[in-house]
């Protein structure tokens, strides 16, 4: 096996256990939202982002069509958005079953709609054609928008933060740990130089790059946030509800000691 060979497998692997993760990433946090029946610290805003870059990711990738796997990712990553998205809209803003149906299903095929017609346009383009070498800016602004959006999204939380001093309400860890090991997958496996079917080396992601790594920089910021939270508050609010149930079996001890005599 040559050095190009290796690489090559070395980085699908990587980045195709990355795309994985970042196909179920979200869902426990539609678990903890279906379970706690509320959506109380996720901002609505960060979903509703998230949505339409996947949609744009959805583009960039089914032009370009570098694998089934990342074809794939961004139309299930749309999708669980726009669940957790529903999720914040019945029982964050109390809207009716019907209603959050109603304003999803639209904006659901709002996006599709779209999505199909600039796919259409732009491989119908002479801006985008079949040569390789050369760069479909139309695409590359799509890609850029979309791994923005995708990061401007993880700012909303933080004003979640500002508001309760640190400390997270709401978003589940479980969902951050598997969003930013897939983002630190796929990164490393733009670490390994790959090769095209010709020999030709393939040029790198920067913009993935990027991404990949503000993704788990800002989400170890949610983290870190509370942690500092829960040595400043949460500690102590911690000790105080012990001692008050301690108070309070002792009291119904005495209480029931009484009762017998």
């Amino acid at each position: 096996m040559t050095d190009n060979d290796y690489n090559n497998k070395v980085a699908t692997a990587l980045g195709t256990i990355g795309t994985i993760l970042w196909c179920v990433q979200l869902l426990p946090q539609i678990y903890t939202n279906y379970r706690r029946k509320s959506t109380e610290g996720l901002p609505q805003l960060m979903l509703l982002l998230w949505a339409f870059a996947g949609v744009l990711f959805g583009m960039y990738f089914l032009i370009q069509r570098p694998n089934v796997p990342l074809m794939i990712q961004p139309e299930v990553f749309t999708f669980l958005s726009l669940v957790t998205w529903a999720q914040c809209l019945y029982y964050g803003s109390r809207f009716s079953f019907i209603k959050t149906l109603v304003i999803v299903s639209l904006t659901g095929a709002f996006s599709a709609g779209l999505q199909v017609a600039v796919i259409i346009s732009l491989q119908n383009s002479a801006l985008c054609d079949s040569n390789k070498t050369s760069i479909c800016w139309p695409l590359l602004l799509i890609g850029i928008i979309a791994a923005l959006l995708i990061v401007i999204g993880l700012v909303p939380p933080y004003f979640e933060l500002w508001r309760r001093q640190g400390q997270v309400v709401g978003i589940n860890f479980f969902f951050l740990a598997i969003d930013s090991t897939g983002a630190i997958l796929s990164f490393a496996s733009l670490l390994f130089p790959q090769t095209d079917e010709d020999g030709n080396p393939e040029q790198n992601d920067y913009l993935g790059m990027v991404l990949y790594l503000l993704v788990p920089f800002m989400e170890a910021g949610i983290v870190a946030s509370h942690f500092v939270w829960w040595l400043r508050i949460g500690r102590y609010l911690e000790r105080t509800d012990t001692d008050v149930e301690k108070s309070r079996s002792l009291s119904e001890g005495a209480v029931k000691q009484v009762e017998r005599q």
